[in-house]
């Protein structure tokens, strides 16, 4: 199957497809204007798991990606959607749960900024 997800920075919307199918899209974050959130394509490198809140709020889960700039993660309890992160793609809890479940290593994550 082929899986990918595509995160619409200026709209905060990620798009999750499988084999060129829209399967569910989630409203997230991306990053502030001194720390914005980088355009490019990227594939998920590793998948971390969190069972409790650390010095950095990255929720329960965190899909590493090849950019040392940015990942996916999750949110305890810091807003989600708009400009609100350090650079990253903050997701709810649930819905990164739910996303991580799905994805793999190497599955395409594409950010575009229109």
């Amino acid at each position: 199957m082929n899986k990918k997800v595509i995160v619409n920075l200026a709209t905060h919307r990620a798009y999750y497809y499988e084999d060129n199918q829209l399967i569910k899209k989630y409203p997230v974050g991306s990053g502030k204007a001194e720390t914005p959130t980088p355009p490019g394509s990227y594939k998920v490198i590793e998948k971390l798991i969190f069972d409790k809140p650390g010095e950095f709020d990255l929720g329960s889960r965190r899909l590493v990606l090849s950019s040392d700039k940015t990942c996916l993660h999750g949110s305890w309890d810091g807003p989600v959607e708009g400009y609100v992160s350090g650079g990253c793609v903050r997701m709810y809890n649930k819905d990164i749960e739910e996303l991580f479940e799905k994805m793999e290593i190497g599955t395409p994550v594409v950010m575009i900024s229109q």
